[in-house]
């Protein structure tokens, strides 16, 4: 079960695997420690990204994870996701929270900026995803926002903050001592010929570490 943990490890889909590739990625890294798997296709039409999520979320569910739905408001609704994930063009978050109001359901938002984070706050989101933290191969030839950039964001909300980009095990402590929820990650899962013990060695150094989130996110300690 992935319950009553301090920190949380977040798995966004790299937009690439076939179905049943992605039920095995998404399986091992549930079981190596993933709390959330986060679906995301940018280009998949809505019934393609049905179809993935209809596919993997009962095995997400047997291993007591959660599955998030990037952008698609409706989609994640139809699939009875455990919430949605928006970006800069997705439906704003005011407009998207009203449909997941149960307490249990969660509406992210990446943010980039603390002025951007404070605005998701305002607007009602469960958590935010600051980055890229470290230089990350997802975002070639932008310079990485850093430590103390992410730092800033965590102190300056009252929602959990979750650090991106170019996290491995050698900077995760470093991660956490700014109060962050947790981390997100693609490739460090997604593109390890062993997606099960990237997932577990994350997981054992998030729950190695001396330091504690500033806000946790629902489910945590």
């Amino acid at each position: 079960m992935t319950t009553n943990r301090r920190f949380q490890l977040h798995v966004i889909t790299d937009g690439i695997r076939q179905v049943e590739e992605l039920k095995t990625i998404v399986r091992l890294a549930v079981q190596g420690g993933a709390d959330v798997i986060q679906l995301r296709y940018k280009s998949a039409p809505a019934l393609d990204l049905f179809r993935l999520g209809e596919a993997i979320h009962p095995l997400i569910q047997q291993e007591g994870g959660r599955l998030l739905i990037n952008d698609r408001v409706d989609v994640a609704l139809a699939l009875n996701a455990s919430g949605v994930h928006l970006a800069g063009k997705s439906l704003p978050i005011a407009a998207a929270r009203p449909l997941f109001a149960r307490s249990e359901k969660w509406t992210g938002c990446s943010v980039h900026s603390v002025e951007e984070a404070l605005l998701a706050e305002r607007q009602g989101a469960t958590y935010v995803t600051y980055g890229h933290v470290f230089t990350t191969g997802s975002k070639p030839g932008l310079p990485p926002r850093g430590l103390d950039a992410l730092r800033q964001v965590v102190e300056a909300v009252q929602i959990p903050v979750l650090a991106i980009g170019g996290i491995t095990t050698d900077n995760i402590d470093d991660v956490l001592a700014t109060g962050a929820a947790g981390i997100a990650v693609i490739s460090a899962v997604m593109a390890d010929g062993n997606p099960e013990r990237a997932a577990r060695e994350l997981r054992e150094k998030m729950d190695a570490s001396s330091h504690q989130p500033r806000h946790a996110l629902p489910g945590s300690k």
